[in-house]
C-alpha cells in the first residue's frame, strides 16, 4: 500500500510539471481538452490538476473559465530563480554595459539540454523580451559558444567546428534581434561563474567582418573582466 501510494505521488508530480512545462511553451493559453489530449491525461484528473493549480495560483483562467495559462506563482518562481542565481547577478551589469557601449541587442543565455534560455535582455529598440525565451542552442551564436566548451570527446578533433570556436574565443551565427534579422557574437562567461552561460551582442544587417567580430568578442570578455575584478572601464570594442 505504501508503495502504491508514493508511486501515486511521483506520478502526480508528473503530471503537474509536465503541464507547467508544456503551458510554458505555449504562445496561447488552453483548453482542457487539449491538455488532455497533449499529455495524455484522462480529462476527469486533467479538471481536477486544472482546479488544483488555479487554487495555488500557478494557474489561471481566462473570463470564458475555458482556457488556462500560467498564474502569478510561475512568475514569482521564475523572479526567484534569477534573484538568487550568482552569475545572473554579476553579469548583469555586464549586460547593461554593452548595450550601452555598443547601442546593440544584447543578452545572457545558459544552456539547458539543447536550448539556450534566455535570462536577462537589453534591446536596442523597445522593451526586452524577458527571461526564459528559447531557441535551440545550435541554432544561436551563444549556444555554439557552450556547446564548443563543453563538446566531447576530450580532446575535440582539430579543423572541427568547435575546435575552431574553442581557438578563436567567440561564436558568431545570425539570429532574429528585435523582430529584425541580424548577426550575434557570443562569448562564454567564466566556469567559474557561469559554466553554462554566454554574453551575446546582436547587431542588424551584413555579418560584421573578423576584425570587428574580434573587437566585439574582446569587448564582452574585457567587459566581464571588468566586473569581476571591480574596474570601473573596459575594452570599447565599437571604435
Amino acid at each position: 500500500m505504501t508503495t502504491g501510494g508514493t508511486t501515486a505521488r511521483v506520478k502526480s508530480a508528473d503530471r503537474t510539471l509536465e503541464l507547467l512545462e508544456l503551458l510554458a511553451g505555449s504562445p496561447d493559453r488552453r483548453t482542457p481538452a487539449e491538455l488532455a489530449r497533449d499529455l495524455a491525461i484522462p480529462k476527469s484528473s486533467m479538471h481536477g490538476l486544472l482546479q488544483t493549480l488555479v487554487r495555488r495560483g500557478w494557474l489561471e483562467v481566462d473570463s470564458s473559465g475555458s482556457r488556462y495559462g500560467l498564474g502569478p506563482q510561475a512568475l514569482r518562481a521564475g523572479g526567484a530563480y534569477l534573484r538568487a542565481d550568482r552569475a545572473v547577478r554579476r553579469l548583469t551589469p555586464v549586460v547593461e554595459r554593452l548595450h550601452q557601449e555598443f547601442d546593440a541587442t544584447v543578452r545572457l543565455g545558459r544552456l539547458v539540454g539543447d536550448e539556450v534560455v534566455c535570462l536577462v535582455s537589453r534591446e536596442r529598440h523597445g522593451p526586452p523580451t524577458g527571461p526564459g525565451r528559447q531557441a535551440p542552442a545550435r541554432d544561436t551564436a551563444m549556444g555554439a559558444v557552450l556547446l564548443a566548451r563543453w563538446a566531447a570527446p576530450e580532446p575535440i578533433p582539430a579543423g572541427g567546428e568547435w575546435a575552431r570556436i574553442r581557438a578563436q574565443g567567440y561564436a558568431l551565427a545570425p539570429e532574429d534581434a528585435d523582430g529584425v534579422p541580424a548577426w550575434c557574437v557570443a562569448v562564454a562567461a567564466p566556469p567559474r561563474l557561469g559554466p553554462y552561460d554566454a554574453i551575446g551582442v546582436s547587431f542588424h544587417g551584413d555579418p560584421p567582418a573578423p576584425e570587428r567580430s574580434r573587437a566585439v568578442a574582446g569587448a564582452i570578455a574585457a567587459a566581464v573582466t571588468a566586473e569581476l575584478t571591480g574596474r570601473t572601464g573596459f575594452s570599447r570594442g565599437r571604435h
